[in-house]
């Protein structure tokens, strides 16, 4: 069997050939192109050279005959160049360019037509290729410019006079007939032309004995190829050169040896292979029992051992789909979450608390029927599957075991742990399409029942889905409010008490929503704290505030108005870039920073003294003035009042409305304005709401006072009215949730 096949096919041999035989041909043609286009060049520079120094001479001694312009001098100087069998004509003209005398040589009878080449002025030999239409013949014409020694004076030529500088009088026309370097290249081309062919012939006979040079052994090899190729490995191959078809012929023989041996060590290697597989056979086995075990950890929690959420989440949904089935079947999920375990982790460390998180899921297993669902969804949560249950009371009623069994403490090494857990109960009713829904329902009512105390139950119903999904709504439209900018600032009056006039207003932030229309802070200030947006809120305000308070500065000059006072939150004061916020606003409104009261809540004071007391000095140097809040209602900030750069107190309104007909609270109000007094500092009671409360507040001598008596909050055009129209006093009720 021909394993390569008859097809026909050019041979080596006449590629080899062929390939050498059109690069011989193609190098000689360019050597010899080379050649010519360098003779030609040569010939054609030496014409030149020749021209240009026949026009120099001539030039010189036609300089007299151009001043006199005399035809008779200057036609022997052109005669005299008919000797030279390379020149065709020779003109002089003057410096006008009209011709003065003429000769031709050969050629026309006539000059060919002339214009001149370059400008007038130009004291350089310059030349161009030139063809006469008349008879077809081409030229080398050279144009001489004739420079003149004196200025133009004939007797100034006689006597060589220096008096003005040379110029141009005429040019000296050259033609040069290229006759003679056709000739030349016709004889180049014939001399090339042999040459080229024989340079060929050589190459094409030597190219041929080398090919077969190579193509005879690699021949041998071919035949020796289909040998081994049929399975004959028998037969030598010998080639009796010294080069890398030798070296080639070598390696086909040793191959065909090793051929030889490979049957042998195929055999070897099946027996291996036998072997191989049986081992193979063995890991699959121990990879099988390997995925089972991943398989296990993919749906089970690698701590208690007990369902992960994955796997609680299947079970959950199969019994979704037997309810759909079946009528009467009834199941719940229970949601559970461990009160204060942070305080364990805290307190005894995470292994502790991970060994706690054990004990726990295998107390609350035996508190379970055996086909109940028991998963830990992560960290400190578990989730119960009741599966097939007569109703809500068996729900409970294990919800109840589960929290008795909570009741011995836990030893954990060494340690005796009392945990208790929240629970929330979410019946699995007609209504349910995802697992997922009925999940975050037990979840809802779990936060329910960590609402009413440690260790309590509660069972979803649907009014704290919808609180959950009011509270989700207001979140996002609280960050739409902020993008879209729906926030106002509203103004209330600080009235000075001695002189019963306007002093300054405190900045209170509302919120014109779009479909439920103007919200007071108490609607969404603990969401905006709770989300942090409460930052972004404070920044509106405050900006606001303090252009608007520039605006009314400006415009009533001598009003007494003197100071705005703007909240800023906890949040807020925790910014790291409050100092430079504060500034930047004060720079961009230009409003004086004395004009500025900022005002920070008591609590700041007691949870984070020192923090604090650093952020109110960098404060204070900006020139603005600090305020604390809601005094009196944290006690433990006396402590820390001294170390504080304050301006000033604001009474919290608890205490001006305990404060009776009959005096009552008056002691603790009393005791206030001493200290401050002591201090040096100002202090503005708030909540001031009836008659009674003002006069006693202002028998014991406060200066300022705010609150419905004087004004609620008003919008900003309102507040304006109330600079030059002090208000006065009125009884009002006061709005839910407002300041």
């Amino acid at each position: 069997m021909n394993v390569f096949g008859n097809k026909k096919r050019l041979s080596l041999a006449a590629k080899f050939n062929t390939l050498a035989i059109l690069l011989v041909l193609a190098t000689s043609v360019g050597i010899c192109l080379f050649i010519i286009r360098l003779e030609i060049a040569n010939y054609y520079g030496e014409l030149l050279r020749h021209g240009k120094t026949i026009a120099d001479t001539t030039s010189k001694n036609a300089e007299f005959g151009i001043y006199t312009e005399d035809q008779a001098s200057l036609l022997p100087i052109l005669e005299s160049l008919a000797v030279d069998s390379e020149i065709a004509y020779v003109s002089v003209m003057n410096v006008d360019r009209r011709t003065l005398a003429y000769r031709v040589f050969k050629g026309s009878a006539a000059l060919p037509e002339f214009t001149v080449p370059v400008g007038p002025n130009s004291a350089e030999i310059t030349h161009r290729d030139l063809i006469d239409e008349r008879d077809g013949k081409s030229y080398i014409e050279i144009l001489s410019p004739v420079v003149g020694a004196g200025g133009g004076d004939i007797t100034d030529v006689l006597l060589k006079s220096d008096a003005r500088e040379p110029r141009i009088i005429g040019y000296l026309r050259l033609g040069l007939t290229q006759e003679g370097l056709k000739k030349h290249i016709r004889q180049l081309l014939v001399s090339i032309t042999l040459f080229t062919s024989l340079l060929v012939l050589i190459g094409s006979a030597f190219t041929i004995l080398l090919s077969r040079r190579i193509t005879s052994p690699l021949k041998r090899l071919t035949t020796a190829s289909h040998d081994i190729a049929e399975g004959k490995f028998d037969s030598p191959i010998e080639i009796r050169t010294n080069d890398e078809v030798s070296d080639l012929a070598q390696s086909f023989d040793h191959m065909r040896h090793r051929l030889r041996a490979y049957h042998v060590q195929v055999e070897e290697r099946t027996a291996e292979l036998t072997a191989t597989n049986t081992k193979l056979l063995q890991e699959i086995s121990a990879r099988t029992a390997a995925e089972e075990q991943l398989r296990h950890d993919a749906f089970h929690d690698a701590l208690t051992g007990l369902p992960n959420r994955a796997l609680f989440m299947d079970r959950l949904s199969h019994a979704m789909k037997i309810a759909k089935r079946r009528k009467d079947y009834l199941y719940a999920v229970l949601f559970l979450d461990l009160d204060r375990f942070k305080v364990v982790n805290d307190s005894l460390g995470h292994i502790i608390g991970d060994q706690l998180l054990i004990s726990f899921g295998r107390r609350l297993a035996a508190s379970l029927r055996p086909h109940d669902t028991i998963a830990r969804l992560g960290g400190d949560e578990f989730a119960v599957l009741l599966e097939d249950i007569n109703g809500l009371s068996n729900a409970t009623y294990i919800a109840e075991r589960i929290g008795a069994g909570m009741t011995a403490p836990f030893s954990v090494s060494g340690h005796e742990v009392f945990v208790t857990g929240s629970i929330g109960i979410a019946m699995g009713v007609a209504g349910y399409e995802r697992s997922e829904q009925i999940l975050r329902d037990a979840d809802t009512a779990m936060y329910k029942a960590k609402s009413h105390g440690r260790g309590k139950f509660a069972v979803f119903e649907q009014g704290m889905h919808t609180h959950a999904v009011e509270r989700l709504r207001l979140e996002t439209d609280l960050r739409r409010a902020i993008e879209r900018d729906e926030f106002e600032v509203f103004y209330q009056p600080i009235l000075s008490l001695k002189t019963n006039s306007l002093s300054g207003y405190e900045a209170l932030v509302r919120w014109r929503h779009p479909e439920r229309g103007l919200l007071n802070p108490g609607d969404f200030v603990q969401m905006a704290e709770e989300t942090g947006m409460i930052v972004s809120i404070d920044r509106i305000v405050l900006r606001g505030a303090c252009r608007q308070m520039q605006e009314w500065l400006t415009q009533h000059p001598g009003s007494g108005l003197a100071f705005m006072s703007v909240n800023l939150s906890n949040k807020q004061l925790a910014q790291p870039d409050l100092v430079e916020h504060v500034a930047r606003v004060l720079q961009e409104t230009g409003l004086d920073p004395v004009a500025l009261k900022l005002e920070i809540t008591e609590n700041v004071i007691i949870e984070n003294p020192e923090e604090t007391a650093a952020m109110l000095s960098r404060l204070k140097g900006l020139g603005v003035r600090l305020y604390i809040d809601d005094f009196g209602t944290g006690y433990s900030s006396l402590s820390y009042l001294h170390q504080l750069p304050i301006d000033g107190l604001k009474i919290d309104r608890s205490f001006i409305k305990r404060m009776g007909d009959h005096g009552e609270n008056q002691q603790i109000v009393k005791t206030i304005l001493m200290l401050a007094r002591d201090m040096g500092i100002s202090v503005i009671a708030e909540g001031v709401e009836t008659a009674n409360q003002l006069a006693q507040i202002k028998a014991l001598g406060c200066e300022y006072g705010q609150g419905y008596l004087f004004s609620k909050p008003v919008d900003g055009r309102t507040a304006e009215t109330l600079i030059e129209s002090p208000p006065v006093a009125v009884t009002a009720p006061r709005e839910q949730g407002m300041p």
